[in-house]
């Protein structure tokens, strides 16, 4: 199935200050913004894989999980060695029964070696798998709290807890505990002047999207599908910077009051962030800017990735050979991995131009 950070001053410097800090915060880019690189790629398949719908890597294994419609006899998952692009071994036994998946909701790094946890969202838990072992079942897991609201996506933080976009909420993000207790909430969407009439459920709806986070660096980001919006979270300041553009155009949707969603967005509205990742030293943000009419035709999802600095500023637009739906990054080597959605989908390697390659200490 990816804000900056800036010291607390206190008393009256930070009151004389705000309103310069909330502009920096808060920007709007272009196109014209970002120095414009065009990368090839070089891709690899694999048989094994059938229909493969999102991609993780950890510790030198590349992770590809399958889509929800490929028949439940086949593993969920499997692992691909990116030291040598050889298939290594498949993941995830189907099932309801302890150690087994009914879907992969997210996929999560681990600090130890050798293992990786997916978060079943059907199930509402969270199983650990190792990379080094043969069998499809994880090796045990971690069962929601009833109390813990229905979390769509969530990140680990150094202090322990968790940082999780609820299904229902009325804030951005909620911190949360291994019980399910509110640790802090933060951040709420603003408003739409040209669409007043719209609830704060409703632009909830509106601004979906995908949620990554590097604990290490203490930097989250929420990248919206249906808007140009990346929110930067900076867990240790607990500010945010809000990037909008290049395209500020609402999409088009549809309210129909039901028990469940409101916003049904129209199929020509064009997608917008399909994925985002945080490294050391940037924030690559994989961007779309095509239909699903356009998808079926030609088969592009997206071509572009925006390079920010860890503060928002706008660095690269990485031009790709061939269109991909999610994307990693590999700091070992400065390449990206990307999954392509052609007729044989497999991962395209790109090696990060030269110039913007990750500083090293």
């Amino acid at each position: 199935m990816r804000i900056s950070s800036t010291l607390w001053l206190a008393g009256f410097l930070f009151a004389s200050c705000a309103a310069p800090k909330d502009e920096m915060n808060d920007r709007i880019i272009t196109w014209e913004d970002f120095e414009i690189i065009p990368i090839n790629s070089e891709k690899h398949y694999f048989e094994e894989v059938i229909n493969p719908s999102s991609i993780g890597f950890h510790q030198d294994r590349i992770i590809l999980t399958e889509a929800w419609r490929v028949p439940e006899e086949f593993p969920r998952m499997h692992l691909i060695d990116a030291k040598n692009w050889t298939y290594d071994k498949p993941k995830g036994k189907y099932g309801k029964g302890p150690f087994e998946i009914s879907d992969v909701g997210q996929l999560l790094g681990a600090s130890a070696q050798g293992e990786f946890w997916v978060y079943s969202i059907n199930a509402r838990k969270v199983v650990r798998f190792s990379t080094t072992d043969r069998s499809l079942l994880g090796r045990n897991e971690w069962k929601l709290p009833e109390n813990m609201p229905i979390i769509q996506n969530f990140e680990n933080t150094t202090a322990g807890s968790f940082l999780a976009i609820l299904r229902e909420g009325a804030y951005i993000l909620e911190e949360l505990d291994s019980l399910g207790n509110s640790l802090g909430s933060y951040g709420k969407w603003d408003s739409i002047p040209e669409r007043p009439e719209l609830t704060s459920k409703d632009i909830s709806e509106l601004n979906t999207g995908w949620f990554k986070g590097n604990p290490k660096e203490n930097l989250f980001v929420f990248a919206t599908l249906f808007r140009d919006i990346l929110k930067i979270f900076d867990y240790q300041s607990k500010e945010w910077i809000t990037i909008q553009g290049p395209n500020l155009a609402l999409p088009l949707f549809d309210i129909h009051q039901t028990a469940g969603p409101s916003i049904f967005v129209k199929p020509e509205s064009t997608y917008r962030y399909r994925d985002v990742i945080i490294t050391t030293d940037y924030i690559f943000a994989l961007y779309g800017g095509y239909s699903y009419p356009e998808f079926t035709q030609t088969g592009k999802i997206a071509e572009d990735i925006l390079i920010f600095d860890h503060s928002g500023q706008p660095l690269w637009n990485l031009k790709l050979d061939r269109s991909i739906i999610e994307m990693v990054f590999d700091e070992k080597t400065n390449q990206i991995y990307g999954l392509t959605v052609d007729e044989n989908p497999g991962i395209a390697v790109f090696d990060l131009p030269e110039k913007i390659s990750l500083k090293r200490p």
